[in-house]
């Protein structure tokens, strides 16, 4: 006998009130189900059910171990139904994020998605771009600064802000800034658009108020990530995302300058269309993201930095 199969056989007549309402939810003669449940009973030595020819009723031993077999047999159901889904989860998977977002906190915990989810083929696209994801043909999508947009789900991942900092050595050779006015003085890194080849101005945030202020660019680059890196490398002050700039603050090769200004605070989202039904390799792909990205080693490096600060 399968004592498994009898048990959750024993637990839906409970359920359903009668043999034959349990073989019918369980697609089996009512026989089947009576000849099961005897067995059950032989091998515990413990009466089940009190039968008559209209009446089934549980005794007070079988609701005893009905009721204390209920939740192991349901993790063993969810346990079974995730082991299915898991080896149903396949197709190519189509996903866009930005490229120094990906190198810090996506890539290093695909092995594990990828362990979990063998026959799932990624694709991920390292772009700097917000993508039409219908139009693009893209599963999900990874960024920041989303449009509304009815037909997308947006899921947070991460809080962030741009920090002004510079290297050690550079300001040992240049002075340190008091104000934002005295950033004139000084050689500015700037961010190009390299959609619109526009210099971008830095958003100020002090005291609760931001303004803009349009820094004179001694170096021009148009990767974010590399904002950072030539900050470090002594080229100048550089306003950067705190996730680009925080190893190398809490290395000592990056210092934070006009502590108390930052750029505004913005979100890094998951998203992809609404639907009733999302693909299976979609969602898999979703929730692994949710689970790691927040509480990967970058974001630790971006607390630990923020802790430094205040030091």
């Amino acid at each position: 006998m399968d004592t498994l199969l009898a048990l959750k056989v024993a637990s839906s007549v409970h359920a359903a009130g009668s043999f034959s309402a349990a073989a019918r939810q369980l697609g089996v003669t009512p026989a089947a189900v009576a000849k099961l449940v005897a067995q059950l009973e032989a091998q515990l030595k413990t009466r089940l059910f009190e039968r008559t020819t209209h009446h089934l009723s549980v005794t007070e031993e079988g609701c005893k171990i009905l009721e204390r077999i209920a939740a192991p047999l349901r993790d063993v159901d969810d346990a079974l139904a995730s082991a299915r889904a898991s080896r149903q989860t396949s197709g190519a998977l189509k996903v866009s994020v930005p490229g120094s977002f990906a190198r810090m906190a996506v890539i290093p915990s695909l092995a594990a998605f990828q362990e979990q989810f063998p026959d799932v083929r990624l694709d991920l696209r390292l772009e700097n771009r917000h993508v039409d994801l219908v139009a693009e043909g893209y599963d999900c999508a990874i960024g920041a600064s989303l449009s509304p947009d009815s037909s997308l789900v947006a899921r947070p991942l991460a809080t962030l802000r741009p920090v002004l900092c510079a290297s050690p050595a550079y300001l040992a050779a240049h002075g340190v800034p008091r104000t934002v006015a005295d950033l004139a003085s000084h050689r500015c890194i700037v961010l190009r658009s390299d959609t619109t080849g526009r210099l971008r101005a830095w958003d100020l945030t002090l005291r609760g108020r931001t303004q803009q202020y349009k820094p004179a660019g001694g170096l021009q680059l148009t990767d974010p990530e590399s904002l950072a890196v030539a900050a470090a490398a002594g080229c100048g002050i550089a306003l950067v995302g705190i996730h680009h700039a925080a190893r190398a603050i809490v290395e000592g090769r990056l210092v934070r300058v006009l502590e108390h200004v930052h750029g505004p605070r913005f979100q890094i989202f998951i998203y992809y269309a609404k639907r009733r039904l999302l693909p299976a390799r979609t969602r898999a792909f979703v929730d692994h993201v949710l689970a790691t990205v927040p509480s990967c080693d970058i974001f630790k490096a971006c607390q630990e930095a923020s802790e430094s600060r205040r030091r």
